[in-house]
């Protein structure tokens, strides 16, 4: 009887043991596929997004971050050495400006983006290194930004790329820089196959050069940017930019227009070139572009000119140049800064765009007292910044003054009071607004989630509630860290489009963007 006992309470002891291993090694497995979202969640900078569908992990975006958030820019929360590719939707510094420190801590794989996206990431990670030397804000080397280089792989729109046995992904058009990209993957597991739409950035439909986002129609899981927030911009034209800049050349005045060199830089080109033609700015008004780093981006767009819009590349397979016009002047900051001792009417393109390095300061400091001069703030500008303080209305100005000697840069403070106009125009944004980021959305029959992504807090969620109300979809705002499973067998929803998609939505002349580089 005790011997019958004691067997049975054994057996009840090794199914039990079992049942709590078999239960822990269940419960404890990761689903996938998942999605962990390590940037630009409820924030701007720092875009990065780890898809791992338990064969492979890829990044999409591995991108610096700013202000209060820098100290994350030493610290990466995996192993680089487990990571397969790096799938880059564009050259701009917050989607890649930390892919160099994946190879500088083991990460041996490819990174992957359109062919205009790797030539303009060579030149816009360079620059941003030399300028982050400067600074001591260092977290690679140059080294490691050749290994970066070496490792491009350069594809082009529309092919469709087998990473592995489970994951094939591609590149669409974005439309918000030179070689952005909208990136489709497609998973497949016993479930089935889940799609992913990543947006990248897209593209503000309302500015001119490059063409407008791809429409994309199918998807499980979409996420998309929401940097302008829930809001539709006002003013969608370039005819205030150009009344204002012909009345401050009758007057006498000129013009001061600090710049991003990247896309910005280019896309005041062709606008310019455009008001020149209709007569708008006189052919005689010289423009002066004194940024290397701009002129080294503007060659890049006219060697993918495959990528401007229809009228762009009109222009120029007609022979004529998108980029460029009578009394285009693209010469050095020295010479720059000496064109105003000719007193003449002229229009100056300069980094920075915020006024706070380089060669922009320079020219206002030769032009923030006469009253006839405008400065026209084309980009967003970082709390702080004598941008910001100067577009709040400042009445006076403490300007930074670069100086360089025996290799080192030291800055001068010059203040000045502010008698030039100062005048914002927020139609430069490259980003959709929240109306077009809707009307983007709309195309999509059915979503199981859209993840709303690069914009702070109030952006996102604003955006998240938007496109929830008006679509039907299914809509969050992942906090930082947060990871989600992908399940090909969860709910669809259907979408219930309005019959005014952005009726309602907040109407503003300059969008509340933390971010517009």
């Amino acid at each position: 009887m005790c011997g019958n006992l004691r067997y049975k309470f054994i057996i009840a002891c090794v199914v039990f043991i079992i049942f709590s291993l078999s239960a822990t090694l269940c419960f404890s497995q990761p689903l996938y596929p998942s999605i962990r979202f390590l940037g630009a969640a409820q924030m701007v900078g720092g875009s990065c997004y780890l898809i791992d569908t338990g064969k492979i992990r890829v990044l999409v975006d591995f991108g610096l971050f700013y202000g209060e958030h820098e100290a994350h820019n030493s610290v990466i929360e995996f192993d680089p050495a487990t990571i397969d590719f790096v799938l880059l939707t564009h050259a701009h510094i917050d989607h890649a400006g930390r892919i160099p420190l994946l190879y500088r801590r083991g990460f041996k794989g490819k990174t992957i983006g359109t062919d205009a996206t790797k030539t303009l990431c060579g030149a816009n990670l360079k620059m941003s290194l030399e300028l982050a030397k400067r600074e001591g804000k260092t977290v690679y080397d140059f080294d490691d930004y050749e290994r970066m280089m070496d490792h491009f792989m350069a594809v082009s729109y529309d092919q469709t790329l087998n990473l592995s046995s489970d994951l094939s992904v591609r590149f669409r058009n974005a439309g918000h820089i030179m070689g952005s990209a909208i990136i489709e993957l497609w998973i497949k597991n016993k479930d089935g196959t889940v799609k992913i739409v990543t947006t990248g950035d897209l593209g503000n439909s309302n500015l001119p050069l490059l063409e407008n986002p791809e429409i994309i129609r199918e998807g499980d899981y979409i996420l998309v940017e929401s940097t302008a927030g829930a809001i539709r911009r006002k003013d969608t034209g370039f005819d205030a930019f150009g009344d204002e800049i012909k009345k401050t050349l009758k007057r006498g005045g000129s013009v001061l227009i600090p710049a991003f060199a990247l896309d910005r830089t280019q896309r005041l080109l062709h606008i310019i070139g455009k008001l020149k033609r209709q007569g708008i700015i006189p052919d005689e008004t010289p423009v002066y572009v004194d940024s290397f780093t701009a002129r080294e981006i503007t060659k890049i767009y006219r060697k993918y000119g495959k990528y401007f819009n229809p009228e762009a590349r009109a222009h120029l397979s007609s022979g004529g140049d998108p980029l460029s016009f009578p009394n285009l002047h693209e010469i050095t900051s020295r010479d720059a800064i000496a064109r105003h001792e000719r007193r003449q009417a002229a229009i100056y393109v300069s980094a920075s765009a915020m006024l706070d390095h380089a060669n922009s300061p320079r020219h206002l400091e030769k032009m923030i007292e006469n009253p006839k001069n405008m400065l026209a703030i084309v980009g967003w500008q970082a709390p702080g910044t004598p941008g910001w303080k100067l577009q709040r209305g400042a009445k006076t100005i403490q300007i930074p003054i670069e100086e360089y000697t025996d290799g080192k840069t030291d800055m001068r403070y010059v203040e000045k009071r502010v008698r030039m106009k100062v005048k914002t125009f927020e139609v430069f944004s490259y980003h959709a607004d929240g109306c077009q980021i809707l009307t983007w959305l709309s195309n999509f029959s059915k979503a199981k989630e859209v993840f709303v992504v690069h914009g702070d807090r109030e952006n996102a969620l604003g955006l998240a509630g938007m496109i929830t109300k008006k679509l039907g979809f299914k809509a969050s705002a992942p906090e930082r860290d947060a990871v989600s499973h992908l399940s090909g067998r969860g709910q669809d929803y259907e979408i219930r489009k309005a019959p005014a998609l952005c009726a309602g939505m907040e109407t503003v002349e300059r969008s509340r963007n933390i971010s517009d580089q």
